[in-house]
């Protein structure tokens, strides 16, 4: 069977995107590995603010997860309780395979996948966090806020009611130097303020790569029905 020009340029739009490094920048709270009380904290992850400490819990189930302890609450007193995690794409090697990965749902409650995108080049960055599921967080919400150089984003979340999946919190344009910080803030310090297990930094396509993976999966189905 021949193919047409058109579909194997689109087909090479395909490889481009799919050709590539298959990975993010995962950054979890407690590195040991072990659901059990005490924990080691990722070189990535600090506490914020006045924050000092926190209390651990039952490790999260988002995909990736390597099994240790969750956090939630902390000893905040004139500041919110605070937990922050940076990524810097120029020394941070990617840790996790996203490709293809449905790895949860955006705030609108919409599946999202994984890019499957190398880091460390300037662009935009998804920006991802995960906690244990639970129904006892402070009703206040919790306040996400990603920076990247002069690009923020900052959003409310009510962490009661998801099951434990990545959520999409939104995105930042990486600079090429400035790397990335995401601050995780209780509204209300309170016994459990808020809950944590990891967050997670991927790359998004380009544009014109999205749509030639698009064409490229559309022409190839037609000519393996036209076959």
């Amino acid at each position: 069977m021949r193919f047409k020009t058109s579909a194997l340029l689109a087909a090479l739009g395909l490889c481009l995107v799919l050709g590539q490094a298959h990975a993010g920048f995962m950054v979890e709270v407690d590195i040991d590995g072990m659901d059990d009380g005490p924990f080691t904290p990722s070189p990535n992850f600090t506490f914020g603010g006045d924050t000092t400490t926190a209390s651990t819990s039952v490790a999260g189930t988002a995909y990736g997860l390597t099994g240790g302890d969750s956090l939630f609450g902390g000893d905040g007193v004139n500041e919110p309780d605070t937990y922050v995690y940076r990524y810097d794409p120029t020394t941070d090697v990617d840790n996790l395979n996203t490709a293809g990965v449905v790895l949860g749902l955006d705030l609108a409650g919409n599946g999202v996948i994984g890019s499957g995108l190398a880091g460390g080049a300037a662009g935009a960055y998804r920006v991802y966090a995960t906690w244990p599921a639970t129904t006892n967080v402070n009703a206040n919400g919790v306040n996400f806020t990603a920076t990247s150089g002069s690009s923020s984003f900052t959003v409310n979340v009510d962490q009661n009611g998801y099951n434990g999946e990545w959520i999409y919190l939104g995105y930042v344009q990486y600079d090429g130097s400035s790397g990335i910080i995401l601050t995780q803030e209780a509204v209300e310090n309170s016994f459990v303020s808020m809950r944590a297990a990891a967050a997670l930094f991927e790359p998004v396509p380009e544009p014109m790569a999205v749509t030639l993976a698009a064409i490229a999966f559309g022409t190839l189905a037609v000519v393996r029905r036209q076959r």
